[in-house]
Order: C-alpha cells, then structure tokens, then sequence
C-alpha cells in the first residue's frame, strides 16, 4: 500500500505543477501582448479622431478626416521620399564600412586585429545627438571650424562644407550604424566555411574577384538581413534628423511628427499625426516583414558544416598600413573629432574658433555653472532611474519570454516571439504618440501617468524588449536542456535552477543586454519629447536637446563630455561582459 501510494504521488503533483507553470507563461504573454497590442490599437484610432486633445477621445468622434488631410497633402509625399532617402542612404553607407572593417578583422592580416575589434563597438560610446552637435560645430557653414578653417587658410569665399543636408545627415547617420552592423557581421564571417574561396584562389582568381564573386555571394542573404535590421533602425531615428534636418527644413517622419505636436501657433494636431505616424509604421512593418523572410530562408544558404576549418587569411602586403590609416579615419570621424570638438567648446566663455587667444581663455566656468545648477543633481538621479529601471526590467522580460519560447511547450510561444520582435518594428516616435494617447486616457481616473518617469520606463522598456528576447533567445539555446533536468531531478525549485544553472551560464547575455539598454536609453530624445512633462521628471537627453535650442552651447559641450566619459566607461563594462574579448580573432601574421 505504502509503495503504491508513494508511486501515485507524483501523478497527483504533476497537474499542479503545470498549472502553475502555464499560469506564469500566461502571464508573461499577456503582459507582452497588452504592451505591444494596446498602443497599436489606440494608435489606430487615434488617427480616426477627430477630438481636439486624446483626453477628449470618444468613439463617436471617429472619421476620415485626418486621413484626408495628411494623404491629400504633397508634403506628405515629399517627407516620405526624405525619409527612404535617408534610411537607404545611412545604411548603405554604414553597412558598406561596417561590411569593410568586419573583413578587415576577420578575413585579413591587418595589423592591431584586437584592437580594431575593441574599439569600433566603443563607438557606442558617442551618442547620435551629441554627435550630431558636434559635427555642426565642425561643419555649420555660418560657424564650422573647419569651414572657418579652409576658408581662412585657402581663401574660399563660402564654406565648403554644409553638414545641415541629406548628405549630411546621411554621413553622420551613417557612422552611427556602423557599430552595430560591425558586430552582427563579424560572427557572419567568422564562421563562413573558406572552401570555395580556396577552391577560387586555386582556379587563379584573382582576390578581387574571389572577394566579389565567392565571399560577398555567400554573405548576401546575411548582409541584407543586417541592411534590413538597419534600415528600420534607421527609419525611427530622431535626434540626428531633428539636429541637422530641422534647421534647414529637411523632414522625415519622426521630425514631422514632432513639429506638428508641438506646434507654437495652434493646438497640436494630434490625429493627423496619429494618421500621418500609420504611414510611418506600414513601411517599418513592411522592412521588419522582409527581414523575417529573410531570416526564415537562410538555410538555403548554410555555410558552416561538422567540418573543423580556419578560414583564411588575405595578405594585404603594402596596402596593410593604409588599411589602419582607413580604420584610424573612421574612429577619428566618429569619435575622436566629434569629443574633442565638444571638450574644446566646453571650456570656452564664448563659441569661437580654435585660436591661441581661445586656448588662453579656457576654464572650468561652463563645469562650475552644470554643477551648480540647481535642478542638474535631479536630472541626473532621474536619468539614472530611468535607465537602471528600464534595463532591469527588459533583461527580467526577456529572459522570461526567451524561457517560454526556447524552453517550453506553451501554446503561444511562437506568437509570443513574433509580439516580441514587433516594437522594433514599431518607430520610437511613433510609440511615443501611440503611448501618449493610453496615458492621457489612463489619466481620466487620476493616476497621473502621462509626463511622469514611470511613462518613460513603460516606453523604453516596450521598445527595447525585441533586441533583449533575440539575445536570451540564443543564449538560452546554448545551454543544454540535460543541466536544467538534473537540477529539477536533485529537487531544486524553479528559482534555484534560475540562481544555481541559468544565472552563472547566461551572466555575459545579462550584462550584455543590460549595458547596451543603458547606453541606448540615456541617448534618447524622442520618446522623452513627447511624453515627459519637464520639470520635475526631466531627464538629460531632454535637457541638452532643449539647451542647444536655446543656444547654450557651451553648456551642452560641458554635459555632453561627461555624459561620453561615463558611456565610454559603461562600454568598457559591455566590452568586457557582453561582447566577450574577442579570443577567436586571427591576428595577422
């Protein structure tokens, strides 16, 4: 009796257990599909709205009209042909060099591989804004050193240079990307079978035509995966447009969106920007939609197999100098040039041109005047919040989410993944204004959400749960099923398989996941814009936006070289964890 009763007790424990294992999986999936679906929903019917402010939202105030308006308007049209042009060209030219310094590392006996290898990741240690202001005080026509510069010493009767164009934008657009391109295509060549690149260089090919014809055509599906991905990050980008776009009268759709929201002669049109924000987030749907075909074919081009190999090397011979002097010139025009631009302005009195009467006349008033400020201390307690509550929380959410989809039999699980990914296909701005719509409703029973930090961690966290779930995703798949099961066998609750199994093995995604959050939520401006209220909720990436607009440049060059020194110290931290020390990287022989 005894021994029956003992073999039947599992059998009554069991359905317990997977009770509560479904009702957490249940959980996650609502929490997730309320956060993706409900602010698409109410961006929908925003744009249907014909009510003055989304606090007056009512459903018998829907039309067309806001439709009407926006897509009878050539503006319209002319926006969206900025907006393709911009995403297209940053990205081309950003994946052209990121594609070039990955073969460079990987492919090459160029000298300082490791180097090389640490330090273009470090360039997300420069924010896109302050970037930005930094080149305009490089490459403004009316006050650019180096315009000033070649016009002083060449005689030029007008500057040569206009950072506030499409091609400006472009450029230093460009330069963002390719930080992260780097490291999704460096992978890509690392593990590329050299085969039939061996078999070309033993049929005469020459390197060129091998580089062409063999490496490049093996990449393809990889690199336009990367060029997709890209492109919809382009798609949403708002600081670089806004900072060089908006002075010359340059829109895109995340500038458009904001310049009609915060419109100085009128009410803000808040459905025609819901309206014209649905146009902005077909074509991000439609980039994200190809990238998952893409993705999904990518066994019709398998190119590693159970064989051991290494892949070889090009030697550059004379041409491995110039090949630093290129990677020298990318660090410098995306990170050196730019920081030692705002450093420069930082200690002056006044903006002016490098001279020795301007070094004369450097201190340290502009870091006195910061410190002293009397809200700074605030705005940097908000910041630092708003950034360690949003990173915990996306590295929680999508560890739970990568569990359910990578580990368990859950009905949704594949749905689960795909509401996961959709946020990046869903523009930051455009976020922004579908989560403004919620909150102002939310705010009819008094909660006071909208403008508040917690606004802000809700919007972040939303939009940086798809890079977080593809990175848990693979890391959980590295870690075999059979050291979870022993530990369920020795008895161990759920929570000590976490702490005792996942925790040790999946620490480097953790922290990886965690710093690169942090990096991209104190950079950003656009979702900030429109959702905070200012004062007691300001963060600093509002405060140097509103300062340059205000013309406080010294006081930004000030901010913005301690906000780099600090990203430049959390990068080593993402070095260092995140993205390994880079021990599988042939040196150059």
């Amino acid at each position: 009796m005894t021994a029956t009763t003992v073999a039947l007790q599992p059998a009554h424990v069991r359905p317990h257990r997977m009770q509560a294992s479904s009702l957490w999986q249940f959980a996650v999936f609502f929490v997730v599909f309320l956060s993706v679906a409900t602010p698409l929903l109410f961006l929908v019917l925003g744009s249907f709205s014909q009510a003055r402010l989304p606090s007056e939202f009512s459903f018998h105030s829907l039309g067309l009209a806001n439709y009407i308006k926006v897509w009878s308007d050539p503006g319209t049209y002319a926006v969206l042909s900025n907006t393709l042009w911009f995403a297209v060209g940053s990205t081309t030219f950003g994946i052209v060099v990121a594609a070039g310094l990955a073969w460079l590392v990987e492919r090459t006996n160029i000298p300082g591989k490791i180097w090389i290898y640490a330090g273009v990741p470090m360039t997300l240690a420069m924010p896109g804004m302050l970037q930005s202001m930094a080149w305009v005080l490089l490459a403004s026509p009316r006050i650019g050193f180096i315009n000033k510069g070649l016009m002083d010493v060449f005689g030029f009767a007008a500057a040569p240079f206009n950072i506030y164009t499409m091609a400006g934008m472009i450029f230093i657009e460009g330069l963002r990307t390719v930080p992260t391109a780097f490291l999704m295509l460096v992978p890509l060549l690392r593990s590329m079978d050299p085969t039939l690149e061996e078999a070309a260089a033993m049929s005469g090919a020459r390197p060129t035509s091998m580089l062409r014809k063999v490496t490049l055509a093996l990449m393809l599906p990889g690199l336009l995966a990367v060029a997709i991905y890209q492109f919809t990050s382009a798609l949403e980008e708002f600081e670089v447009a806004g900072i060089l776009g908006l002075p010359a009268g340059i829109y895109v759709f995340s500038t458009k969106i904001y310049t009609v929201l915060h419109s100085t002669s009128s009410l803000p049109a808040y459905g025609e920007a819901n309206a014209l924000a649905m146009l902005y987030l077909f074509v991000a749907i439609g980039s994200m939609y190809m990238y998952s075909r893409v993705i999904s074919k990518s066994e019709r081009f398998t190119i590693i197999t159970g064989k051991g190999y290494r892949p070889r090397l090009l030697r550059l011979n004379a041409w491995r100098w110039p090949a630093v002097g290129l990677v020298a010139i990318y660090l410098s025009l995306s990170t050196v040039i730019p920081f030692l631009a705002l450093a420069y302005v930082s200690f002056l009195p006044y903006l002016q041109a490098p001279s020795a009467k301007a070094f004369a006349a450097m201190s340290w008033d502009n870091y006195e005047t910061v410190f002293q400020t009397e809200r700074m201390g605030l705005m940097v307690w908000n910041t630092f919040v708003m950034t360690v509550s949003v990173a915990t929380a996306v590295v929680i959410m999508s560890f739970l989410i990568s569990i359910i989809v990578v580990r368990s039999r859950f009905w949704g699980r594949k749905v689960l993944d795909q509401l996961a990914f959709l946020p990046h296909a869903i523009p930051g701005m455009v976020l922004g204004l579908a989560l403004l719509w919620i909150f102002l409703q939310i705010d009819k029973l008094g909660v006071g959400l909208f403008g508040s930090l917690t606004s802000l961690i809700i919007a972040f966290t939303i939009g940086y749960i798809s890079y977080g779930t593809r990175v848990m995703n693979a890391a959980v798949l590295q870690v075999h099923k059979d050291l979870e099961e022993a530990a369920k066998v020795s008895g161990a609750p759920p929570w000590r398989v976490f702490w005792r199994v996942f925790f040790p093995l999946l620490q480097p995604a953790f922290v990886g996941v965690w710093v690169w959050t942090v990096l991209h939520v104190v950079r950003s401006a656009g979702k900030p814009l429109i959702l905070t209220g200012g004062g007691e909720n300001e963060v600093l990436a509002l405060v140097i936006w509103n300062m340059w607009d205000q013309g406080y440049i010294e006081a930004v060059g000030a901010i913005g070289t301690l906000l780099m020194l600090a990203l430049f110290v959390i990068t080593l931290v993402i070095r260092r964890f995140g993205f390994g020390r880079g021990p599988h990287i042939q040196e150059g022989r």
